[in-house]
């Protein structure tokens, strides 16, 4: 039973990922953008690329920094829409894609969350961009 919370939580965050970056691209109406934040406390950069594989597919990419910071200054989220079921999922977080099995042998393992935690991450990021006055 527990293994149907963790798809339907996963499933939900997903999709609202999905509205985020529809309400995003809608709000600048291009495919590729560069946003800056020049809050007084904070500076932050955005580059967006939308790119469309087919009629049910498509790839986003966003670069998220913190021009403030020098540890972990810069985040690299790649994803993939689904249109035809309206999902945003990340394939890949600063160039590190989750255990696509639980059984895979890996170098390095990773946490059995990792995708949860790269698209909760990843969540935050679109809602940092979403409500924090950036601009093209």
């Amino acid at each position: 039973m527990s293994e149907y919370k963790k798809t339907n939580h996963h499933l939900a965050v997903c999709s609202a990922n999905y509205l985020r970056i529809k309400k995003l691209l809608a709000a600048f109406s291009k495919n590729s953008l560069k946003l800056r934040n020049n809050d007084e406390k904070k500076y932050f950069r955005a580059e967006i690329k939308y790119c469309s594989v087919s009629k049910h597919t498509a790839e986003f990419n966003l670069h998220f920094s913190n021009l403030e910071s020098k540890l972990l200054h810069t985040f690299y989220f790649d994803c993939n829409i689904y249109h035809d079921v309206e999902l945003v999922e990340v394939a890949a977080f600063n160039g590190y894609a989750p255990n696509k099995f639980p059984f895979q042998f890996e170098k390095y393992p990773k946490s059995s969350d990792e995708k949860s935690q790269q698209n909760r991450f990843f969540t935050e990021v679109l809602d940092m961009i979403l409500t924090g006055d950036f601009y093209e």
